[in-house]
């Protein structure tokens, strides 16, 4: 009796644990498990958005989208008298807006921080800021890499939402496991794909740390995103991006499967349906610049398929709701920022010589300093042309500490860096007109025809002699036409990457930097903003910015003249 007992005892046992396993394998093939079993999204998913559902499921319904690009640190009160603070007024326009629901998806599309606040604090103010208004993915944007690869990493890795950007990759793990290419997220049932993408010029417009590999074949990894979220489940997918106009369009031309492209970078607020090789089409939104607006995209959906789009503008103004909580945490960070611009973040073994009457007449100790900083931190850059009026000051510096407040005079303009490629020839023409700044009696040429003192050069990269006795370039404005070409610029030699001397070759083409005020033909450079857009590239590399990485990387630092720019009278 006691051993059929057992028997029965064993086979009751294993009936039993059959009987589970059917139950489990049932539960489990028709998905309910997911959200018992389901964990985060693997592959090249950042694993910070929930997986959900199988790869066969459909959904239907309507999700919105929210929308603020290229904050640049602008999280401040919005004037002096501002109470308030513009991250605050964001942060409340997204609640009122939805995005507490859990329909509601917040994409940051780049440049959250820029300048001496994003630096002085590592970014750690915004990204937390934009954490508690609720942002749900962010693409790193081109003034992530401002200043040091590890100042990146620092913010990102407290970002509380994931960091996605398919054509970047790090040598270091740690921030290579941060920034992923893609990640799937829940928008009330529907699974979401986001893939992120920066600009494939980004070389171009930052210089890049050895840690940072820069994938420019954006539609080849456009692809590969498309496919591997499709494979993963994604209902709809979205592209969130900073890079330009022009490559957002070709973006979406290039990649079938994206339906919807939030960018930024390009500070425009513009969008436009754009159509791909299979015949789907994309739809692409901006939303402008420094939280001046925020934009939703409402996006209907019926069986995994966009059948339908509506974009709304809300402008931020003063006068709107406050969000109490993220303002108090960020208005500390700003009152210690306004006390530390004086400290210093460097040191002047000499005086800086930013006077008018010298800067605006020959070489300087601080102009040759500036040229140097410029042609040594723009990428790809064989000479600068700085024009003395974007560095201010008009006095002599004492040597000493070198603050914010000191660069902030020097630099009251946001100006910011372009390349430029010219020709020999072209160079020469420009130097003639920056030599017509020199106006000597009897020379010939009306004031308004010539250059303004402001628009005299400092240089670097290049040498030559002024000969004030030889005729001045002289232009009628008003009808773009040249009197005379000039023949001021004499002994024009250019520094070769090896450091040799050698002259300039008039056919040869280089690449210079100038700032976007020459660019654009101020100062009476016309024959700048002549030159084709093709050939242009402004790096959105500010000068203030340059000048006080370069100070607090090199201190001390002791400015002097070299006779690159001999002016005989």
């Amino acid at each position: 009796m006691e051993r059929a007992a057992e028997i029965w005892y064993i086979q009751a046992i294993i009936l039993t644990c059959v009987v589970i396993a059917v139950i489990l394998l049932a539960i489990l093939s028709t998905g309910v498990a997911s959200g018992i079993f389901g964990g985060l999204s693997t592959g090249n998913s950042t694993g910070a958005g929930e997986e959900i559902g199988s790869p066969d499921s459909s959904y239907s319904g309507t999700i919105r989208i929210l929308t603020t690009p290229d904050i640049h640190s602008h999280i401040s009160g919005m004037s002096d008298s501002d109470t308030g603070t513009r991250i605050g007024r964001i942060g409340a326009l997204a609640d009122t807006l939805g995005e507490e629901k859990d329909t509601t998806l917040y994409l940051f599309a780049g440049d959250l921080g820029e300048g001496s606040f994003y630096h002085r604090y590592a970014g750690i103010p915004e990204v937390t800021a934009y954490s508690m208004a609720g942002v749900d993915v962010a693409v790193p944007g081109n003034h992530a890499f401002d200043f040091s690869t590890g100042l990146f990493q620092k913010w990102a890795t407290n970002a509380s939402y994931p960091i996605v950007c398919a054509n970047l990759d790090f040598t270091d793990p740690v921030l290579n496991d941060t920034v992923k290419d893609y990640t799937i997220l829940d928008a009330g049932g529907a699974k979401v794909g986001i893939f992120g993408i920066v600009t494939p010029q980004l070389e171009k417009i930052v210089a890049l740390d050895d840690d940072v590999i820069l994938y420019n074949n954006t539609a080849e990894i456009g692809n590969s995103a498309v496919k591997s979220l499709k494979e993963d489940g994604a209902d709809i997918i979205i592209a969130l991006t900073h890079q330009d106009r022009d490559e957002d369009i070709i973006l979406a031309e290039s990649v079938p499967g994206i339906d919807l492209i939030i960018g930024g970078h390009d500070h425009l607020v513009w969008n436009e349906t754009v159509t791909a090789g299979d015949g789907t089409e994309t739809l692409i939104v901006h939303s402008g610049k420094y939280g001046e607006e925020m934009d939703t995209v409402d996006i209907s959906i019926e069986n995994s398929v966009v059948t339908g789009t509506a974009i709304q503008r809300y402008e931020i103004t003063e006068s709107m709701p406050d969000d109490e909580q993220i303002t108090s945490f960020v208005t500390p960070y700003y009152a210690k920022y306004t006390e530390s611009l004086s400290e210093g973040i460097g040191y002047s073994t000499v005086p800086l010589d930013v006077q008018k009457k010298t800067l605006r007449t020959g070489e300087t100790n601080a102009g040759d300093y500036v040229a140097d900083s410029v042609r040594g931190n723009v990428p790809g850059v064989d000479i600068a042309l700085i024009n003395s009026g974007s560095i201010r000051g008009d006095r002599i510096i004492p040597s000493g500490e070198i603050s914010y407040l000191t660069l902030n005079e020097l630099f009251p303009y946001e100006t910011v860096m372009v390349t430029v490629q010219m020709s020999g020839s072209e160079i020469k023409e420009t130097l003639e007109r920056s030599a017509s700044a020199l106006v000597v009696t009897g020379d010939g040429c009306p004031g308004d025809e010539r250059a303004p003192s402001g628009g005299f050069l400092q240089v670097s990269g290049i040498r030559f002699d002024i000969t004030t006795k030889g005729d001045s370039f002289c232009i009628d404005y008003d009808t773009d036409t040249v009197k005379s070409a000039g023949e001021r610029i004499e002994n024009l030699l250019v520094v070769t990457d090896s450091g040799d001397v050698v002259p300039i070759e008039m056919e040869n083409t280089y690449t210079v930097a100038i700032t976007d005020y020459i660019s654009g033909g101020g100062d009476g450079y016309t024959n700048l903003e002549k030159i084709p857009d093709e050939k242009k590239f402004a790096t959105e590399i500010t000068m203030i910015d340059l000048i006080a990485g370069e100070v607090e990387k090199n201190s001390p630092i002791s400015p002097g003249t070299d006779g690159r720019i001999t002016v005989l009278w």
